[in-house]
């Protein structure tokens, strides 16, 4: 084989080589299997609560990033609140429950676009910011509050990030759900947490094959609360 022709050959593979490690070194710490099953387990969360019989919990919103699943909106009882956390717990994915739903009347359009309006604002300004990875992030909006979730490679980008969303026109408050990567956290048993969000009430089942649950979950309902 000639030199010219180990060159040909060798080219094609250095470049292969230099691209997946240029890959490598921008990864966002957020994976693609993650994302995949906080995908599925909104949509498992959130069809189960449309067939609960007796609870009104359609008006609520429902978010899974990083295992953490945060419940938005308003339901008219106490009852409907804690049933929502309760089905979020069946989700064998969630690590995690923020239950942020409020008791009372639900919001009119105006309010919805709103925030709408506030959330796209806000990531607006993380992908501005070259010094915060913006796809680690994921921003909801509820009654003027911000919610961040994702993970954050530094306490310094999570305040960035927050001083970012606190400075959007209209934020009444930035709520972090938001862990930092390489963090330990002791965190309760899934068990207890689920326990003590179902408080005894008969469980609709998101898991046809009754898998484990996990086990390190938190229940997250206080503003400024980090994992």
């Amino acid at each position: 084989m000639t030199a010219r022709l180990k060159a040909s050959l060798l080219l094609p593979l250095l470049c292969m080589f230099a691209t997946l490690a240029g890959c490598a070194a921008i990864q966002p710490e957020r994976s693609i299997g993650r994302e995949l099953d906080d995908t599925n387990a909104s949509l498992s969360i959130k069809a189960a609560m449309l067939r609960s019989e007796g609870f009104a919990l359609d008006g609520i919103d429902v978010e899974v990033t990083e295992g953490i699943a945060l419940l938005t909106g308003r339901v008219p009882r106490e009852d409907d609140r804690m049933m929502a956390e309760c089905l979020a717990w069946s989700s064998v994915a969630v690590r995690s429950v923020a239950n942020e739903i409020e008791v009372g009347p639900s919001n009119g359009f105006r309010d919805r676009s709103r925030d709408a309006w506030i959330t796209q604002r806000v990531r607006g300004q993380l992908l501005s910011d070259r010094d915060v990875r913006s796809v680690n992030f994921n921003v909801e909006t509820y009654a003027g509050k911000v919610y961040l979730l994702g993970v954050a490679r530094s306490r310094g980008e999570l305040e960035r990030a927050s001083a970012h969303a606190a400075l959007v026109g209209g934020v009444v408050e930035v709520i972090s759900y938001v862990r930092i990567a390489g963090v330990p956290s002791d965190l309760p048993s899934r068990g207890e947490r689920r326990a003590e969000a179902c408080a005894g009430e008969s469980m609709p089942g998101l898991d046809s094959e009754g898998n484990l649950p996990n086990s390190t979950p938190q229940l997250l309902g206080a503003a400024g609360d980090q994992q």
